[in-house]
């Protein structure tokens, strides 16, 4: 999948750039970040302390559906838009884990994502990939005219839509209530992430008990 490539090729180009010029990192990262981060601290520490967990997630959970959904409808720029934001997502990742590893946090960071950030990532680029089979759509209509292709491609796409959202609600679920509470262990934090993921592969190939395989969604080609 061309969008999950982006990402992973975005993401250690941002380690990279960030690790070679650490200043690169206020192209993307608040002060408060940055000062937290030079202080030790992730600025993820004292998050339940400032905002409630159901208001912490309701806050992450509209945050992660909008950009989705922008990475979905900016592919009515030819695609364009959609890679923009996925590569755009990706180096912002890798160049966050390349600035905590300089000051000894990236391993605190990966406790903090791993529960919620392997479906968030997922959903994302799935996403993105719906986004990049419209503006493929509208560059290679296949026989078909540019109105047509382009909304074939935006039903059989479009249908990704409604289990991104509801697999996104979980993360942000998982965000703020399981992320940053100290007090669950990394092991903890393991099983919910990679367990959370088969669930969404389950979910995306209609896998869960009642449903036939052949009823899944089937997989958008980039």
């Amino acid at each position: 999948m061309w969008t999950a490539l982006l990402f992973l090729l975005s993401g250690f180009a941002g380690a990279w750039l960030v690790t070679a010029h650490p200043g690169l990192v206020a192209l993307f990262a608040s002060p408060e970040m940055i000062a937290s981060v030079e202080r030790g601290e992730l600025w993820t520490v004292n998050l339940l302390n400032v905002v409630p967990s159901s208001v912490l997630s309701i806050q992450l959970l509209t945050n992660n559906i909008v950009v989705s959904l922008f990475a979905f409808c900016a592919g009515i720029l030819f695609g364009l838009g959609t890679f923009y934001i996925v590569g755009l997502n990706g180096f912002m990742l890798g160049g966050v884990f390349a600035f905590t590893a300089q000051h000894g946090l990236a391993q605190r960071l990966f406790e903090f994502i791993v529960a919620h950030g392997i479906v968030e990532v997922a959903c994302m680029v799935l996403a993105g990939a719906a986004g990049v089979s419209l503006g493929e759509a509208l560059v290679r209509p296949a026989g078909a005219s540019r109105t047509a292709a382009f909304s074939r491609a935006a039903r059989r796409a479009g249908k990704l839509l409604v289990p991104i959202g509801l697999l996104l609600a979980g993360c942000g679920f998982i965000e703020g209530f399981v992320s940053p509470d100290p007090d669950v262990p990394l092991w903890a934090r393991l099983v919910i992430g990679v367990g959370y993921f088969g669930i969404m592969i389950a979910l995306l190939r209609g896998g869960f008990p009642g449903r036939h395989r052949h009823h899944g969604l089937r997989p958008i080609r980039t």
